[in-house]
């Protein structure tokens, strides 16, 4: 199995949104706006969402129907917008985070883009989406 890995970059094209940049053992990292380590690339370097098979988000909190609350700034959302008006069989978006994480309800807005699997510490959430 070829397994590529994938760390999100703030662009720096727009500023506002990811693409997300190949990863090995010699990829230079370095801050971001946020001192959040990430590939230290050009934008040519970068993929976008809907080519990725899978990706992983952290998560602030979650619920059980795939809404989640990030670090707020929107990026996710944004890079992700796409999927509101396209099929969704790629990419599958995972949340991760703590079970102490989870709430029983979030509000859902209209940009908000849901999960489709959480995965705990202590276990595999498929979301349910109202």
């Amino acid at each position: 199995m070829n397994i590529t890995c994938y760390l999100p970059v703030i662009d720096r094209a727009t500023n506002n949104s990811l693409c997300f940049a190949e990863y090995n053992e010699k990829t230079e990292l370095k801050p971001n706006k946020f001192n959040i380590l990430e590939p230290f690339i050009t934008n040519k370097d970068c993929r976008l969402p809907k080519d990725l098979d899978l990706i992983l988000m952290p998560l602030v909190g979650f619920d059980r129907e795939g809404n989640r609350i990030g670090m707020g700034g929107g990026y996710y959302d944004r890079t992700l917008a796409f999927m509101k008006t396209t099929k969704r069989d790629a990419p599958k978006l995972i949340g991760l985070a703590h079970s102490c994480q989870e709430v029983s309800s979030i509000d859902r807005q209209s940009w908000d883009i849901t999960l489709n699997l959480i995965a705990t510490e202590k276990q595999i959430i498929c979301a349910k989406p109202r």
